[in-house]
């Protein structure tokens, strides 16, 4: 791992349909699970821990994460038998270099709100506001404890300065932390609502990002074309002129265009609006994991969404090389058996889960791994996902 800026751990408690569980991540972490196991509340309790570091823990500063806001009543954990609790704990560990040494720091909130009738845009971490009491606190007593004829001043804003910058290197994965879920109609530029730069939660911005790719950045992305048979081309028309020859009836923000290499030359060219959506999916997640100016640390839920499956076994094997080449760890849900084929899990870093839920409806986590003192089954991840060795399947019927 050359990345010392990576997820190590991460500790949910009554946090929606996650009464209490521990995850050990790797830098590719797949999720796996029935319908309303629990997986999105997973990626959502990390969404909300980046909200609260940023303080923006209103209704716009979570959606625009990826979460599904809620009433508070609807985000603690609410199960029969148990007394609820009014807040929500997550705490994370995460691998940074201080002071030219790696250490893996672990940072917490503790979330709670006045439970008011619109208490849902007024929650607070009440653990980072003490936290930062007791910093200010302990500045103050170490310069209280110099002597007359040293600068206290100078030791105050050392110190302080020092604990920022602490924060920002240790804060800066979670806090640009996003959920990524896909819609066609923002891929194509047909609405854009996210204000995210450069690529919005739903798809918004491919466009811009891949105009501002470096020649590096795209001569990799090239390495890729193989992905869609039938392309010859991306364009960007970055003056928007080619809106005028009646290419986008549709009206798309989008200046993204792709030429095909099997229509006439005269007529081989039409906007993203026009693509299929498999090919705007696929450069989605391609400079996503390319670009250096996307988050080093986000989730995707449902990523085979519009793909096909053969498609998403060699996406999930693409990823993963690109996610150690560029340094980006990702956390993903999937519905899909091809993906797991994508995955050798032979790699550490690279790491499967099952969410489940107890028979209380707690939301649970397993890591499935291969046993290597069993001899090598023929059998695909797929085929045995399946056929029910790896659970995350429906029981009731």
């Amino acid at each position: 791992m050359t990345d010392k800026k990576m997820l190590k751990t991460l500790q949910v408690q009554n946090f929606k349909s996650i009464l209490s569980d521990t995850i050990e991540l790797g830098q590719l972490n797949v999720f796996i699970g029935e319908n309303g196991s629990g997986k999105s509340n997973l990626l959502e309790a990390l969404a909300v821990m980046s909200a609260a570091k940023q303080e923006r823990l209103d209704i716009e500063g979570l959606s625009s994460k990826g979460v599904r806001v809620a009433k508070p009543e609807l985000t603690f954990s609410s199960f029969q038998g148990k007394k609820p609790k009014p807040q929500i704990e997550i705490q994370i560990e995460i691998n940074v270099v201080l002071q030219s040494q790696e250490q893996l720091v672990p940072i917490k909130s503790v979330l709670e709100t006045d439970m008011t009738d619109d208490a849902f845009v007024k929650w607070k971490d009440i653990y980072e506001q003490t936290k930062e009491e007791q910093e200010q606190q302990e500045i103050f007593k170490n310069a209280l404890n110099m002597s007359a004829t040293e600068d206290k001043i100078t030791l105050i804003k050392t110190l302080s300065e020092q604990r920022r910058t602490e924060k920002l290197v240790c804060y800066q994965p979670i806090k640009n932390y996003l959920i990524y879920n896909l819609d066609t109609k923002a891929l194509q530029g047909v609405y854009f609502e996210s204000k995210k730069t450069p690529l919005g939660i739903n798809g918004e911005g491919l466009d811009i990002l891949l105009a501002n790719f470096s020649q590096k950045e795209f001569a990799q992305l090239q390495e890729y074309s193989y992905f869609v048979n039938w392309l010859d081309k991306i364009v960007v028309d970055t003056e928007d002129l080619m809106k005028f020859s009646y290419l986008k009836l549709g009206k798309s923000t989008s200046k993204l265009y792709f030429k095909d290499k099997f229509m006439m030359k005269k007529k081989n060219i039409f906007s993203a609006e026009n693509a299929n959506e498999g090919i705007l999916h696929i450069l989605f997640y391609l400079a996503l994991f390319i670009s250096h100016k996307t988050p080093i640390l986000f989730a995707i839920d449902n990523i085979e969404s519009h793909l096909n499956p053969h498609l998403c076994t060699e996406l999930t094997r693409v990823i993963a090389k690109l996610a150690k080449k560029t340094n980006k760890q990702a956390l993903i849900t999937t519905h899909n058996p091809a993906i797991l084929d994508g995955l050798n899990l032979n790699d550490d870093d690279i790491r499967l889960f099952e969410i489940y839920r107890t028979d209380e409806g707690y939301t649970k986590t397993r890591r499935i791994r291969l046993n290597p003192e069993t001899k090598p089954v023929k059998a695909k991840l797929s085929e045995l996902w399946m056929r029910g060795y790896l659970g995350a399947i429906s029981k009731q019927f």
